[in-house]
């Protein structure tokens, strides 16, 4: 399982730029959840960006977040890893989260 977070956001606050990658990684550490920190999600110009992936999955990004979602992009995290297809229908999504749900990619099959 991959947990991305946006090391950048809030992109556009120089003074507060990667406040929010720090503060969510710090949260979601303890979770035993494997954080990788990314320059971009693409989720600009809504700050807060995390997005659930892994290998042959469909990756599914939420935007708008802040520490207080830590408990949720935990629980997110885990129910895509036991989802055989990444898919938002394949797993449940937390409620909190269902709304901020801005991607969803699904991955090319081998030929």
């Amino acid at each position: 399982m991959t947990l991305l977070i946006c090391r950048t956001c809030p992109r556009y606050d120089m003074r507060a730029t990667g406040t929010f990658g720090a503060v969510m990684s710090a949260a979601v550490a303890a979770s035993g959840v494997a954080v990788r920190g990314v320059q971009c999600l693409g989720g600009c110009p809504e700050h807060g960006v995390v997005a659930v992936d892994g290998p042959g999955k469909t990756r599914v990004r939420f935007t708008g977040l802040d520490v207080g979602d830590a408990d949720a992009v935990v629980r997110a995290a885990r129910a895509h890893d036991a989802s055989a297809s990444g898919s938002p229908g394949d797993w449940v999504v937390p409620v909190e989260l269902m709304e901020r749900i801005s991607a969803v990619t699904y991955k090319r099959l081998p030929l």
